[in-house]
């Protein structure tokens, strides 16, 4: 497990899928890059605290799984990352 943050893994994870919505760069971003982030994510223990945030990243695993657009994925991200955000 990582000792990153929820958000920081949410980010990166939000980094990961759109590169890979994008096609850019010297090396493909794999579904399952993607979703390794979203798994450590998930045990976070900042992101557990919070249902709302562990079923969007359980939708955004789906999402990814199910081999929906990226763009799709980091929708449902930046929902999570924007509910861990509020005060």
């Amino acid at each position: 497990m990582s000792a990153e943050s929820g958000i920081e893994l949410i980010r990166h994870a939000i980094a990961l899928t759109n590169a890979a919505a994008d096609g850019a760069g010297d090396e493909e971003v794999t579904p399952s890059e993607i979703a390794e982030v979203i798994r450590d994510a998930l045990e976070s223990a900042d992101v557990e605290r919070d249902q709302r945030v562990v079923r969007y990243l359980h939708e955004a695993l789906d999402a990814v799984s199910d081999g929906m657009p990226p763009d799709y994925t980091a929708m449902i991200l930046y929902s999570a990352l924007g509910r861990l955000r509020e005060p």
